[in-house]
């Protein structure tokens, strides 16, 4: 028989130890009976391994309802992450962000609706398609909507530049995806001219501009663009590739912005000896995959100018600002901070 001692250990170790074992114990008590109950748990399959879920909706006043984005609860026994593909109600959803909750008791994540599938050549000599022939599914969002949807020539004259800003899961198919790669989107082909997979880890995205469709190259019927050959665009790289010395280019200004203030930005070459030399800009754009917080005050090829709207909804919202330099995209990451 246990004396009492030992029965009193046992309880303390089955309820926590210490006090904050104890609230943590039972939060994650509380927790699961909600998730046991609740109205809007649905069974789903995340990354191929059948689970359930609780799926809630999100206020489309921050996208201007261009995307049905929800949440998505899950205990934290669920092996799932940013890049990770929810099916549910025979649609295909990408987890995009993760929260990291400061009471650790569940998993919740924001989920974007797959709203088209990319396919390329992975193997030229058999013809083998991306995933098997399924393709990967992304989100791709037309970037002309949301940022300056221009480029520049001449003496600043302006000219419209179709562009969209793709996001798709980063594995080992899809991290081989190089600049000057092209892809059909819906019945148009797009050209890859800038690839980050940096700024979402477990996503990889992608900046398109719109090129010229190809019948002798592209199958239009699979939608596969570069389906019988390459265009040679991609250059292979030259044998003493690695005695030639790359200058370091920058965009130039503040990785924070606040609210209600304005701030200006540049590019420049660090030289080797550390001075600095403003570069002509040819094209400047805005990522953001919410709604963008920003006013363009004036842009050209020495300059770019915004104002932050003063809204304290967008605080923490990310944006990434790309600048075009000799046919190069180079980008800085600004996140929208508070106004004081």
């Amino acid at each position: 028989m246990s004396s009492f001692s030992d029965s009193f250990r046992n309880h303390m170790k089955r309820v926590g130890a210490t006090r904050y074992d104890r609230n943590m114990h039972d939060k994650t008590r509380e927790f699961n009976k909600y998730f046991a109950n609740a109205l809007d748990k649905e069974d789903c399959i995340i990354d191929n391994i059948p689970t359930q879920a609780i799926f809630q909706d999100q206020s489309q006043s921050n996208n201007k309802d261009l995307s049905d984005d929800k949440y998505i609860i899950l205990p934290n026994s669920v092996n799932c992450g940013v890049g990770s593909y929810v099916n549910w109600r025979s649609e295909q959803w990408l987890i995009f962000t993760g929260e990291f909750k400061t009471i650790p008791t569940h998993q919740q994540l924001k989920i974007k609706h797959v709203n088209h599938s990319i396919k390329w050549i992975v193997d030229k000599e058999t013809k083998k398609v991306s995933n098997n022939g399924n393709g990967w599914g992304a989100y791709v969002q037309n970037q002309t909507l949301y940022t300056l949807g221009v480029s520049f020539t001449g003496n600043n004259l302006s000219l419209i530049n179709g562009k969209m800003m793709l996001y798709v899961k980063n594995n080992s198919e899809t991290s081989q995806i190089t600049i000057g790669d092209r892809f059909f989107i819906s019945s148009k082909v797009y050209k890859v001219e800038f690839a980050d997979s940096i700024s979402r880890i477990g996503l990889i995205n992608l900046l398109l501009d719109e090129d010229t469709l190809n019948p002798e190259l592209d199958n239009i019927e699979l939608g596969i663009a570069n389906y019988w050959g390459f265009n040679g665009e991609k250059e292979e790289n030259p044998s003493d590739s690695s005695n030639i010395a790359i200058p370091t280019i920058n965009i130039v200004g503040e990785q924070k912005a606040r609210l209600g203030r304005s701030y200006s930005y540049s590019v420049v070459q660090v030289n080797e000896d550390g001075s600095k030399t403003p570069l002509k800009v040819s094209e400047w754009d805005v990522e953001s995959v919410q709604t963008l917080p920003i006013n363009i005050l004036e842009r050209d090829e020495d300059m770019f100018q915004f104002s932050v709207i003063d809204d304290s909804r967008y605080i923490g919202n990310m944006m990434n600002i790309l600048a075009k330099v000799n046919d190069q995209y180079q980008s800085l990451s600004v996140k929208i901070i508070a106004k004081f």
